[in-house]
């Protein structure tokens, strides 16, 4: 059975993801240090509306397994290769920046450098994603992709699964998060994959009947109708409500110590956070048609291609960048250390990886398949022009 056609534009949704993940990390401590200051609310705003990233990869990467995988038939070779492959590309770079970044903040800490503690102290973190802030993503990711054949295989087994992959996956997540809430308190939900099963789910649902409903959620001239244009207009509308109150929140909780409950926090993420792909989604596809020819989305197809690079080793610019932080001074020079923070994150770590990606052999041990991709991609932007009768490679 022929695979279905590549869709691009996901690496363009990929880049906006990690660019909310950047522009969350590098305005974390803004928010309690520039609290005083007439350009808090624009912080909050910046850190709260671009909390999409790790949702945003985990519907991703399940769209694309999903995609991919559900219209192949089911073999014990393809799901050998599908775990040898993660094995390498999640897992070992999973365990080798947990490894760096575990011994950093060993040094920070200033712990005694004694194995017998530190050996124990490793695995308990790596064990639960807490070797450093941002791998709980990486664990989590590990967990959906151990699942992911169990749930491929009920899919294909009982279509009334499939189409109803949505309301399964809310449910399964909303009885984790109020069984949790009741009984079980377990520490460090979010590193959990429960916590995230109305995404997963979501994308699984996306990525299965994606040929059928591309025309309703693409937004092109030739799928304009009165019908589709008022469900895209109800769509940014609950996206935009959605955000901008969940921004609310966050700036009365910090600023005047207002209190919500918790089923609100979790119901207003959960609506924001579930509905930005499906937006991010019909801007990739929007824009997607110049990434061969602007330069400016050109370069957000790139970033998303090396997105789980970056996604690793941006931590380490920001941990560097804050040792340095501006003495004194006035606030706009505060705000120009924030937007450096930033913009050096970004940079550096897209160019190390990149670097790297190219000019190495061994650098899937720290990347995973990015190499692999980014070869990939060029390989077929220099064959963008030849017509061919069957659909690219995967998605």
């Amino acid at each position: 059975m022929e695979r279905r056609a590549k869709l691009n534009e996901i690496d363009i949704v990929r880049g906006i993801a990690i660019l909310g993940v950047l522009m969350v990390h590098s305005t974390s401590f803004a928010t309690i240090d520039m609290k005083n200051t007439t350009l808090f609310g624009v912080y909050n705003f910046l850190n709260i509306f671009s909390k999409i990233g790790t949702t945003s990869f985990i519907l991703l990467s399940s769209f694309v397994l999903f995609y991919n995988y559900y219209p192949q038939p089911l073999t014990l070779q393809r799901f050998k290769k599908f775990y040898r492959n993660r094995l390498m590309y999640i897992i070992v770079p999973y365990l080798l920046f947990s490894m760096v970044y575990f011994v950093l903040r060993w040094y920070q800490n200033g712990f005694a450098w004694d194995l017998s503690q530190m050996w124990p102290s490793f695995w308990s973190k790596v064990s639960q994603g807490q070797a450093y802030t941002h791998l709980y993503f990486v664990f989590i990711s590990i967990q959906l992709y151990l699942l992911f054949p169990v749930f491929l295989f009920l899919m294909k087994r009982y279509k009334w699964l499939a189409a109803s992959a949505i309301l399964i996956g809310v449910g399964l997540q909303w009885a984790f998060f109020l069984l949790n809430r009741e009984y079980w308190q377990v520490t460090n939900r979010g590193s959990w994959s429960l916590s995230y099963f109305g995404h997963y789910f979501l994308g699984a649902w996306l990525g299965i009947y994606f040929d059928r409903i591309k025309g309703w959620l693409i937004i092109a001239k030739e799928n304009l109708s009165a019908t589709k244009i008022a469900s895209w207009i109800a769509l940014w509308a609950v996206w935009l409500g959605a955000g901008i109150t969940y921004v609310t929140m966050f700036y009365n909780a910090r600023l005047y110590q207002t209190r919500y409950s918790n089923a609100l926090y979790d119901g207003v993420w959960d609506l924001y956070t579930m509905i930005t792909p499906l937006v991010l989604i019909q801007i990739a596809f929007l824009i997607g048609g110049k990434m061969n020819t602007s330069f400016w989305v050109g370069r957000l197809r790139h970033l998303g291609i090396v997105s789980f690079g970056v996604y690793l080793v941006h931590p380490l610019v920001l941990l560097v960048y804050r040792q340095f932080p501006p003495n004194g001074g006035s606030t706009l020079i505060h705000h120009a250390w924030y937007a450096g923070g930033f913009l050096l994150a970004l940079l550096i770590s897209w160019v190390v990886v990149t670097a790297l990606s190219r000019l190495t052999g061994w650098s899937w041990l720290l990347f995973g398949s990015v190499p692999n991709q980014l070869q990939a991609a060029y390989s077929d932007s220099n064959r963008v022009d030849k017509p061919s009768g069957k659909p690219a490679a995967s998605a």
